[in-house]
């Protein structure tokens, strides 16, 4: 039996690092204290199998602002069908791209695609533009899973200006429109709003709907914050390969919450969201 999912990976392939992140590199290492080392996608693999685990692999197109080749919906997808038994794929939809975007998220569905990973300060949007409605409303008609990366953002950091990223396009608080505006959309807040925690948790309790993504929250942490977090519509999320795989697995190894709990936030709340991130309809997409 698998002992984890992880819900937030970036797998360091050529065409992540070489393509969206690339000028973003050293900053990135400099705040994060990592150097990720170039993997080919069966290595990656590997390392979930050896930790029998699996992986979210969210895509990322910033192609608009950074004019890098995007780690796209297609690459995501070829790597799941190299290793179907270890990852899951969500695509990555640029928002300026306008009517194509839209495009992108039927071909998303059509690859089999389980969702779409969203990083709106990285990509330079505001999440309730209208163009971006447009998008939210196609995933849910496809019941695909939207992820939204939220709160203060590494790219860019100790730049001048940021690089032109603005942190305020992280708020979750815009979350919380587009959750309101499409009920059966299924969104998760990855990052647990960082610098707005408390909104974030408070979105995911209004409403069901709503999931939250636990990249750096350990099982202590989860503990402390008590009746707050619904440990039913969260997620493990270590944001490998930006931060340690074993170092967030480790975090949730203590005995600081109990076992069903851990089971819950490890396993079984992604295998319930991930069924729900079957696309629908693949037969009569465009």
């Amino acid at each position: 039996m698998t002992d984890f999912i992880d819900f937030h990976v970036h797998p360091p392939v050529e065409e992540l690092l070489a393509g969206p992140i690339a000028p973003y590199v050293g900053t990135l290492n400099a705040h994060t204290g990592t150097d990720p080392r170039l993997l080919s996608t069966d290595a990656v693999a590997s390392v979930y199998r050896e930790r029998n685990g699996k992986a979210v692999l969210l895509g990322w197109d910033t192609e608009t602002i950074t004019k890098q080749r995007p780690f796209s919906s297609e690459d995501v997808a070829a790597m799941v069908a190299a290793h179907p038994d270890v990852f899951y794929g969500f695509g990555s939809i640029d928002p300026a791209r306008g009517a194509r975007a839209v495009a992108g998220v039927h071909s998303a569905a059509r690859l089999g695609l389980s969702g779409l990973a969203f990083h709106p300060v990285g990509q330079g949007f505001d999440p309730v533009s209208r163009s971006a409605f447009e998008i939210y409303e196609t995933a849910s008609e496809h019941g695909m899973v939207c992820l939204f990366h939220t709160g203060a953002s590494r790219l860019g950091a100790g730049m001048p200006g940021g690089s032109g990223l603005r942190l305020s396009h992280g708020d979750p608080r815009s979350v919380d429109e587009v959750a309101a505006t499409f009920p059966d959309l299924q969104i998760v807040i990855a990052h647990l709003g960082r610098l707005w925690r408390d909104e974030a948790v408070a979105i995911a309790s209004h409403k069901s709907n709503v999931w939250l993504n636990l990249v750096g929250v350990d099982a202590a942490s989860f503990a402390a914050e008590g009746a707050d977090l619904d440990d039913e519509r969260c997620l493990f999320g270590s944001d490998w390969c930006f931060a340690s795989l074993d170092d967030a697995l480790a975090g949730w190894g203590s005995g600081s919450i109990d076992e069903t709990t851990r089971q819950r936030v490890l396993f079984d709340n992604a295998t319930r969201l991930l069924e729900m991130g079957t696309a629908r309809g693949v037969d009569q997409l465009p």
